[in-house]
């Protein structure tokens, strides 16, 4: 995925592996820190839904609340 606020970014995982780990994720908003180079972007409330066998975020500018950069 590209650290980019410009590009709509995705992140899918298992959905049995989802929720032993997190628990369901209907009705649940989500933060995700993701961080390439010097450069963390936080986005927050994002909502997944489910597609098969997978649970997906997908994220963009509207959920991106926080940039970081690394000093």
């Amino acid at each position: 995925m590209q650290a980019d606020p410009e590009l709509l970014g995705q992140i899918s995982y298992d959905y049995d592996e989802f929720c032993r780990d997190y628990g369901p994720p209907a009705g649940r908003l989500f933060t995700f820190e993701l961080t390439q180079g010097a450069v963390t972007q936080v986005y927050a409330d994002v909502v997944g839904f489910v597609r098969g066998d997978e649970v997906i975020f997908r994220l963009d500018e509207s959920d991106l609340v926080q940039t970081r950069k690394a000093h």
